[in-house]
Parts: structure tokens; sequence; C-alpha cells
């Protein structure tokens, strides 16, 4: 038996995001309240990978002129592995508009995340010294950038 393609679908002001909490549950990154909340502005941008009618994956961006911050990328952890993250970031990276420009923060220690976006072209480009706390200290947040090459 084969598992059914993903489907990507764009999260709108219309959408009911609360068939994703399990995507954001266990997690000390933003909450989807949060992240919901932020759909109502038109400099977000947000879509959710789904198989089956279940959530598998969502990005999330916050878009000033041709530059877009990616603020969230969640895989529920069963899906992890899978290729589902890069499928997700690949897919929107295309279907932002007019933005030319992608920057990120990323945990030092996010290791499969950081190859995740160097597979995409994201370039480190800076660091935030101690920015997260860990339990025991605190831990620098790695910046990354991609250009999207043949935007406008």
């Amino acid at each position: 038996m084969t598992e059914a393609i993903p489907t990507l679908k764009p999260l709108t002001t219309d959408c009911d995001t609360s068939s994703m909490a399990p995507l954001y549950a266990m997690s000390d990154g933003a909450s989807l309240s949060f992240l919901s909340s932020l759909l109502g502005q038109p400099s977000c941008y947000a879509w959710v990978l789904v198989r089956e009618d279940a959530p598998v994956a969502a990005i999330w961006y916050q878009c000033a002129a041709e530059r877009a911050e990616l603020i969230d990328l969640r895989v529920t952890a069963s899906c992890r592995r899978q290729g589902l993250g890069k499928q997700l970031l690949s897919a929107s990276l295309g279907a932002l508009p007019d933005v030319t420009r992608v920057e990120l923060e990323v945990r030092n220690s996010n290791i499969a995340a950081r190859a995740l976006y160097r597979s995409l072209s994201f370039q480190e480009t800076g660091r935030r010294r101690d920015y997260y706390t860990l339990g025991d200290g605190r831990e620098d947040a790695v910046l990354m950038t991609v250009a999207l090459s043949g935007r406008v």
C-alpha cells in the first residue's frame, strides 16, 4: 500500500487551523494561536501540507516589499525524514509573490533544519549570540538567507 501524495494548501483567514494543533503540541516555538492571528495581516503567507486529510507540515512567512522572513516551519514528528519539509519549503518559496530574498533564523543545534535550508541554497549570514534560552544555558540563533533568482 502506497502513501497518499501530500497536497499543498494555502492558509487564509477563512481556514480553520484547529486541525493543525498536533503540529504545535509539545513545542517551544511559536504557538498555533499566535501564528493563526497573523493570517489577518496582508503581509502573512502560509501553507499547510495535507496527506489523507491530515496536516503533516506547515510553513509561515511575513513579507515586506521584496523580502520575506520564514517565521515557522513544522513537520509532524511521525512524518519527519520523508522529504516533506523540503517539499513544503520548495513549493512555498516558489509561491511567494514578488519576493526576491528570504531570511530565517534557526537554532544552532538544529542540524537537520540547517541541512534542509542549505539544500535549498540558504547561506549562513550571521548569528545572534546566546539568543535562545536552554535549561542549562543559552544557544546561538543562526541567520540564513536565500536569494530567489529569476524574480523581478
